[in-house]
């Protein structure tokens, strides 16, 4: 066995195998690589890569319509998965799944960033939708596949940090609302601009109760529930279950200005008509920032927006994860030095008190020494 570094972050590992040498290239660290290498020696070892094996003829096509019926079209984003799960097919449906290994998925890996031109956060899950996919090929369907290990724990993925913190300002939340305002109603007329009034909704409900966006489409009108001052929030997302989030009168009153489709209970419906498609907001929102002057912000940082103004009006960090649907307080913790912070630039009260104490010290002083004299 042996590790050898090749360039920056890659490496190979070598080993013998019966009699055979094998070698195999590591994207990572050389700690990563020595991981690797002991891993390889223990399952030469362990002798885990019987004759018979090859003789399984079990390819990724299979495995992947399996794992598509049994996990896939049960998920929430099942439209996401059914996708991710087509271009895996594309480039690896042909291969048996025996062969597949850690090179195989390094270079899919690569092609996501690169010839796909995919994002880093888009990368990451399609990175982890395969990771499930061969981790059932290598555990519970291992007879049928041949892969006794998951070659998927081969690959280092970089994942981006999810550290964002980015929040709007009180000048930037007044240019927001100022810009939601202007086009309500189509230019020299008073007939409300539909395209318009959808996106200040979808806006506006982000805002006030941070919920996420899949959650805001999938609203129905009997969620609305202006009695009790709540919106029933049921999509089921991160293991999240039904939660409600308060809607104040303000908010009310937006979503009742809002047209309902008749014989739809659906707030909002996709523009193709399909109820199943994903929704985007895209260009609207885009042109909505621009006019709004506001820079490096995307729709998701209108739950941080949110949840940070939450925490710097004295809000308790575990009603916060309750309201955003966090299954981890962790999740949440981000949001608690905004609070300190706040609250150590206006904590007044406990000065008011010192103040008072003193005083009152200063007052018995003087009456003592009155006394005395």
């Amino acid at each position: 066995m042996s590790v050898c570094k090749k360039g920056k972050g890659i490496y190979v590992v070598r080993w013998r195998e019966g009699d055979r040498h094998r070698s195999l290239k590591v994207h990572g660290t050389e700690e990563f690589a020595r991981k690797v290498e002991r891993e390889k020696l223990c399952l030469r070892d362990e002798n885990r890569y019987p004759d018979i094996s090859k003789e399984i003829n079990y390819r990724m096509s299979e495995l992947i319509d399996r794992y598509w019926v049994q996990y896939g079209v049960k998920k929430a984003s099942a439209g996401r998965e059914r996708s991710i799960l087509a271009g895996i097919g594309s480039e690896l449906g042909s291969m048996f799944v025996r062969n597949v290994d850690g090179t195989h998925i390094q270079r899919w890996c690569d092609n996501l960033t690169g010839k796909r031109g995919l994002a880093e956060n888009t990368a990451v899950r399609h990175f982890n939708v395969m990771h499930h996919l061969m981790k059932k090929a290598s555990t519970i369907w291992s007879r049928e596949t041949g892969l006794t290990q998951n070659p998927a724990d081969m690959v280092e993925i970089k994942r981006s940090d999810d550290s964002r913190e980015r929040f709007l300002s009180k000048e930037e939340l007044k240019r927001l609302k100022i810009a939601l305002d202007e086009r309500i109603f189509r230019k020299g007329t008073k007939d409300f601009n539909q395209t318009n009034l959808r996106m200040r909704l979808i806006v506006l409900l982000a805002i006030s109760t941070g919920m996420r966006s899949a959650e805001i489409y999938s609203l129905r009108w009997p969620d609305v529930m202006y009695r009790e001052k709540l919106i029933a929030v049921r999509a089921k997302l991160k293991k999240g279950k039904h939660r409600y989030v308060p809607m104040t009168s303000e908010l009310a009153e937006e979503i009742r200005r809002y047209p309902a489709v008749i014989g739809k209970d659906r707030l909002f419906l996709p523009t193709c008509g399909d109820e199943n498609k994903r929704q985007r907001l895209a260009g609207n929102f885009n042109n909505l920032l621009a006019r709004a002057r506001i820079r490096d912000f995307r729709f998701h940082d209108l739950r941080h927006t949110f949840a940070s103004w939450y925490m710097m009006n004295g809000g308790d960090l575990y009603e916060l994860a309750k309201l955003l649907g966090h299954s981890n307080i962790k999740m949440t913790e981000r949001y608690a030095k905004l609070g300190r912070a706040h609250i150590a630039k206006t904590g007044t009260t406990a000065r008011v008190i010192w103040s008072m104490m003193d005083k009152a010290s200063e007052q018995e002083e003087e009456e003592r020494e009155w006394h005395t004299a």
